[in-house]
């Protein structure tokens, strides 16, 4: 398992639903529907955010969560609930803030 994704597989997997896993084993799948960059506390380091979409109804408090990509990639992330989108559904951001010269498969995952 990767530490945390990269801004690019993100990118490309926006729109596209992933399963959150909770600390318990529960699982939902959310939509990942934003992936911005993030602003860096300087040019050596890379930051960005994923928010993902709860289906109706569901709200999830701040957690690490298990994160399932489509392709089957996983990483642990801590996020926390965000502004609901326009239709009323709750969303968790997760904010990956590393520096560049290590590989997001070798940092810790926060």
């Amino acid at each position: 398992m990767q530490a945390v994704p990269t801004h690019e597989a993100l990118i490309a997997s926006l729109n596209q639903l992933f399963v959150l896993e909770t600390t318990d084993g529960h699982r939902v799948e959310a939509r990942l529907v934003a992936a911005p960059a993030g602003i860096a506390m300087d040019a050596s380091f890379i930051s960005f955010s994923a928010t993902f979409e709860l289906p109706a109804e569901i709200w999830l408090p701040q957690d690490t969560y298990r994160f399932t990509a489509p392709d089957g990639a996983s990483w642990d992330l801590f996020a926390t609930p965000t502004r609901p989108s326009a239709n009323g559904h709750a969303n968790l951001t997760a904010v990956m803030h590393y520096q560049r010269s290590v590989e997001p498969s070798s940092i810790a995952a926060t």
